[in-house]
Parts: C-alpha cells; sequence; structure tokens
C-alpha cells in the first residue's frame, strides 16, 4: 500500500518531467551523435562535422545545467553535514535559511553574469572555437539554469525560515524510497 500523494504532488512530477525528460532526451541524442559519428569515422571515413563542439557547447551545458536544477529540486545534491548535525535543533532552520539565502545571492549574481555574456555572445553571434557553428543560443542556458536555482533556493530559504526545511535531505530520500518501492 502506498502513502496518499499530498495536493502539489503532481505539480511536482509535472516540475520533475519539464526538467528530466529534456535532459534524458539531450543525453540520449547526445550518445547516438557520438555513436553515429565514432562507426562514419571508423568504417566509411566520413565523420560528422562538429561533433566536439555539438558536445561541449551544445548537449554538456544543457545536460549539466538541467542536472543543478533537478537536483535542487529534489533535495538530491551531494551533503556534508560535518558541522549542521553538531547545531542545536532551535538553530538549525535559521543556518538552513541563512546558507539558502547566501545560495540565492550567488546563484542572482551567476545569472546575471551569465545574461551579460549570453547578450555579448548573441551580439558578436559567437560560434564555437574556430569552427562555424553558431554557439551563442547556448550561452543563454547558463542564466536561465541559475535563474531557476535563485527561485529555488529563495524558496528553499522561506521554507527553513519557517522551520519546514531543517529536514529537507529527509523529505528526498523518503521520496526517492517512495519512488523506488
Amino acid at each position: 500500500m502506498s502513502a496518499p500523494e499530498s495536493p502539489n504532488a503532481g505539480r511536482r512530477r509535472g516540475f520533475e518531467l519539464l526538467i528530466e525528460v529534456p535532459a534524458v532526451a539531450v543525453t540520449f541524442l547526445m550518445m547516438l551523435h557520438v555513436t553515429i559519428n565514432a562507426l562514419l569515422r571508423t568504417f566509411a571515413d566520413a565523420p560528422i562535422s562538429h561533433t566536439v563542439e555539438i558536445g561541449q557547447y551544445w548537449y554538456l551545458p544543457i545536460i549539466a545545467f538541467l542536472g543543478f536544477i533537478a537536483a535542487q529540486h529534489r533535495g538530491q545534491h551531494v551533503a556534508a553535514d560535518l558541522v549542521f548535525e553538531r547545531l542545536p535543533a532551535a538553530a538549525k532552520p535559521y543556518v538552513l535559511a541563512g546558507l539558502m539565502a547566501v545560495c540565492a545571492v550567488l546563484a542572482a549574481g551567476f545569472c546575471w553574469f551569465g545574461l551579460g555574456e549570453a547578450l555579448h555572445a548573441f551580439d558578436i553571434r559567437k560560434t564555437a572555437g574556430i569552427s562555424s557553428l553558431t554557439a551563442w543560443p547556448a550561452y543563454f542556458v547558463a542564466p536561465l539554469a541559475f535563474g531557476a536555482l535563485t527561485v529555488q533556493f529563495v524558496i528553499a530559504a522561506v521554507r527553513a525560515a519557517r522551520g519546514r526545511g531543517a529536514d529537507a535531505g529527509a523529505d528526498a530520500e523518503a521520496r526517492a524510497e517512495g519512488s523506488l518501492s
């Protein structure tokens, strides 16, 4: 028997699918592209042009930044709780809220910087290295991802300040266990 779903479970699942489906699709496309390129290079002496650049400037940023958003959403970042676990229970929500607020400010700064870089790449119609492959659209992935992370960190900070964020790791573990069973 499974636990009843919360009212937000459908919305949470929709957000997870919005992030994870494109990440899986891009990963699969990258694997297919690289495999076909290797086969064509080996057996037909006709590799696909710009395979390395496409992987470097298109596939990998999309996969990495979607992974950051998904990990934060699920509460599955690597954590080393050397100090946090020793804090008094009353202080934990406030420390967590403060740390999440710092993370939100940093993510907002990265978003702002990334947006400037993306706009500059657009202005100069940046290409991938010395090739003619267009690369500037992929530069907009970073500010979009860091913008999403900023929102996630702000929400986490507010939840922690209200006392609902101190056990975020336990909640994520429970969700993960529920999806495995």
